[in-house]
């Protein structure tokens, strides 16, 4: 079992109030969308951020608020960053994850089939011991769903070879076990640089994600020296939704001046959905 490691801290403890504060988000990214009038019919994945939630919890919200409708069997394949640097360069969990709002059920058949077409990916816990980055995205599930299942990977190596390696994994596997699954890439963007350097670079660099090409991307990152922290994550999940012939779509971006004040220095956030 693995137990909540930021719970208190990147958000809230206590259910009552965690819950309230997440409905309140994906209401308010519901409302927007809906003015907007962006509807998408099906969707493979997308990219959220992992901030506290006082940060970017409004602009993760914009792609969870449209699979509220998705049946309960989906199972969610979380795509995080190793900020730690434990545990092996490519970790699946086959661990059941509790936070604040009960328990998100391992899908360990998925997870035995990713691994089973992987050139990269161990099973392994300890990379995942004090993560927050796959950990926050769990309550957004757990908000508008009874039950959750999920596999949860931690990318050390977050180079292409190994993100073309994942992404082709992760729908090899879909395919063996006839699962319905969703890839969620869990990523911040620019660290602290101005806000408009951030949104400047930022912007560069999701041309390349918009477009679908996972190899520019993350030669735009290593070319740029960019702090986009989960580019290995994004460019798999990419790289999955390019082999079911999806698009992507920007859904919001902001950065967390947005709730502090301070825009001199920021961390930038893109909610971005790959879809058809």
């Amino acid at each position: 079992m693995r137990y909540p490691a930021v719970a208190g801290s990147f958000y809230e403890s206590d259910k009552a109030v965690l819950r309230e504060q997440l409905q309140g988000y994906l209401k308010k990214a519901e409302d927007d969308l809906k003015a907007q009038g962006k509807a998408f019919k099906q969707i493979f994945g997308f990219v959220a951020p992992h901030a506290g939630y006082i940060y970017s919890g409004q602009v993760a919200a914009y792609p969870y608020s449209l699979i509220k409708e998705l049946p309960e069997f989906v199972t969610y394949v979380i795509l995080s960053p190793n900020h730690t640097g434990r545990g092996k360069p490519v970790a699946i969990s086959r661990e059941d994850w509790i936070t604040p709002l009960g328990t998100v059920k391992n899908d360990r058949e998925l997870g035995d089939a990713i691994k089973k077409n992987s050139d990269v990916a161990n099973f392994d816990e300890e990379a995942h011991s004090f993560e927050h980055s796959a950990e926050v995205q769990l309550p957004f599930l757990q908000t508008m769903f009874k039950e959750v299942k999920a596999v949860e990977i931690c990318m050390g190596l977050q180079d292409y070879n190994t993100a073309i390696d994942l992404g082709d994994a992760i729908f090899q596997a879909a395919k063996e076990t006839n699962s319905q699954i969703i890839v969620i890439a869990s990523s911040d963007f620019t660290h602290y640089e101005s806000a408009e350097s951030a949104k400047r670079n930022d912007e560069n660099a999701i041309k390349y994600i918009e477009e679908m090409k996972a190899r520019e991307f993350i030669d735009q990152v290593k070319h740029e020296e960019m702090s986009i922290c989960g580019y290995g994550s994004i460019a798999a999940a990419m790289e999955f939704a390019r082999r079911n012939e999806a698009k992507a779509s920007l859904l919001k971006y902001a950065n967390s001046g947005d709730a502090t004040g301070d825009y001199d220095s920021v961390v930038g956030y893109a909610s971005i959905l790959f879809w058809k």
